[in-house]
């Protein structure tokens, strides 16, 4: 393995949902919310993008954000799931590939204590990882 190579490159991680999970959806932390997210859910959600901006999101610098806090799960988190789930965030399609979460195969394994879907179903391809760290800069 080169020193360009990326660990995910030569095995391939393995990752599904699980049921009735949504640890991610839980843990504190910001979400980021690109023009054509906000136009999504706000779609879902029936609301103007500037009403559900005003409820829903704040300014951080030149982004929009939504805030979930330590001790609350996001906004948009329901008993059965995402409430925006097929216009959410590209950070919220793309976790756990995170960069943060795939700089090495030790971290990738110490996020599964985490995530109860790393390690399960299919191997994830290369080019759908590439495409995740692309979209998703932060």
């Amino acid at each position: 393995m080169t020193a360009s190579t990326k660990w995910w490159e030569k095995e391939s991680p393995r990752f599904e949902c699980q049921p009735d999970c949504f640890k991610c959806c839980a843990k504190p932390g910001i979400v980021y919310f690109d023009k054509k997210s906000i136009e999504n859910a706000s779609k879902i959600t029936k609301l103007s993008p500037a009403r559900f901006r005003k409820e829903f999101l704040k300014r951080d610098d030149d982004q929009w954000v939504h805030e979930v806090e330590d001790g609350n799960p996001c906004a948009f988190l329901t008993p059965a799931g995402c409430s925006i789930h097929f216009g959410k965030p590209i950070q919220c399609r793309s976790y756990p590939f995170w960069r943060e979460n795939m700089t090495s195969k030790a971290m990738w394994k110490l996020v599964s204590g985490f995530c109860p879907g790393i390690g399960s179903g299919p191997h994830i391809a290369v080019a759908t990882i590439r495409n995740f760290l692309e979209q998703f800069k932060h």
